[in-house]
């Protein structure tokens, strides 16, 4: 079997395109405006595809004490809500030249390990949901920068945060429903200790508080369609009046 060609080194690359190897870190780090000519870049960049030479990104972030890695936490995967927050992510931070790395919390919920011998070590940032803000007590530590999705901002937890506007969210679904003549409700509640939850539960009981003959009822419910669907024929089949309109929190 034969050996494997030896990895091409800047050395090579700047011997290819007759410079030094100054100018090709000046080029492929993208610094060499007003350094170097544009001919000269051009020639460096040609060397360097037809070297098939790629960085080594591990000793740059060494170098750069930086890893360009952020973490993204989520419970789960298998909604398009949070599927979309991933590649939204992703594609914003290849823009700057950052990578994102996914990491469920296990059960949707709960304490999490670090993923990474060391965090600190090996991320420059935190986005997480408030789903699995539990996850964040090994993996974040003090030092990393953190975004939190859909989380009190009043909370304390110094972190940024970044919400939809559930309260808006959740009157303009109550004036459809009232628009339609429905004043019975049921709302089939997320069985998860959520901030965005609370908030929708809240609004929409103060909403139709404000509409004489309204009634509504609350019953919890696990993530996941079997348990959703069973909670409802309970609470359908409920001695009294059956509600008309049924309002839901769960992503599914």
């Amino acid at each position: 079997m034969a050996a494997a060609s030896p990895r091409p080194t800047s050395r090579d690359v700047a011997q290819a395109a007759g410079v030094s190897q100054a100018a090709v870190s000046l080029v492929l780090g993208e610094k060499w405006h007003g350094r170097v000519s544009e001919r000269t870049a051009q020639r460096v960049r040609e060397a360097a595809r037809d070297l098939g030479y790629r960085p080594n990104l591990a000793a740059r972030n060494l170098r750069l004490g930086s890893t360009r890695t952020v973490l993204l936490v989520v419970p789960v995967l298998t909604t398009e809500f949070f599927a979309g927050v991933y590649t939204g992510a992703a594609r914003v931070a290849g823009r700057h030249g950052f990578g994102v790395v996914l990491y469920p919390s296990p059960e949707g919920i709960g304490p999490a390990r670090d993923p990474f011998a060391s965090a600190q070590a090996a991320l420059d940032g935190v986005i997480a949901s408030s789903m699995a803000a539990d996850a964040l007590t090994a993996i974040r530590g003090d030092q990393l920068p953190l975004v939190m999705l859909d989380s009190d901002p009043a909370a304390g937890t110094g972190a940024t945060t970044v919400n939809l506007d559930i309260r808006d969210g959740v009157r303009q679904v109550a004036e459809h429903l009232l628009t339609l003549g429905h004043r019975r409700f049921l709302h089939l509640a997320a069985d998860v200790p959520s901030w965005t939850f609370d908030i929708r539960a809240r609004e929409l009981a103060a909403r139709l508080a404000t509409v004489p003959g309204t009634e509504l009822r609350t019953t919890a419910a696990p993530l996941s369609i079997d348990a959703a669907r069973a909670a409802t024929e309970t609470a359908l089949s409920a001695p009294g009046p059956r509600p008309t309109a049924l309002v839901c929190d769960d992503d599914k």
